[in-house]
């Protein structure tokens, strides 16, 4: 346990820098990097860089990017209080284009497995479960 607190005492410091005020989203996106990169890391080495295996490792950097990106865009909107709506529309579909456009180029020019990169991008369906299990587990207890 020790380790995971000195790399957080390590990481925290650069989601602040990044613009991430807020605990709760600054832990959403510590665990976000630590479960996309981390399970990224094992799964290829594991499989020693089979196909599968990159194409979760791209899934997961790209919801990790995608996921970086929204919530900066929370911690944005909840700092400024005017054009919050126009803006994060704006925001939302140019990432929506690049997501697309990032989609269309792994699967239809790379050919990566579709199923390991659906696997890789639901990191965050597994990071947000697990974090909002641990919160609620923390206020209860």
């Amino acid at each position: 346990m020790k380790v995971l607190e000195m790399i957080n005492q390590r990481v925290e410091p650069l989601l602040v820098k990044s613009g991430f005020d807020r605990p709760d989203v600054r832990i959403l996106v510590r665990n976000q990097i630590y479960v996309s990169l981390g399970s990224s890391l094992v799964i290829v080495l594991v499989t020693l860089a089979s196909r599968w295996s990159l194409a979760f490792a791209a899934g997961a950097v790209l919801a990790l990017v995608n996921f970086w990106a929204l919530a900066r865009v929370v911690e944005m909107l909840i700092r400024t209080q005017g054009g919050g709506p126009r803006s994060l529309f704006v925001i939302f579909m140019v990432k929506m284009a690049l997501s697309g456009l990032a989609l269309y180029w792994l699967i239809g020019v790379e050919r990566v497995p579709h199923w390991g990169l659906i696997a890789g991008l639901g990191t965050v369906v597994v990071n947000v479960a697990a974090t909002g299990l641990v919160q609620v587990g923390r206020k209860k207890a």
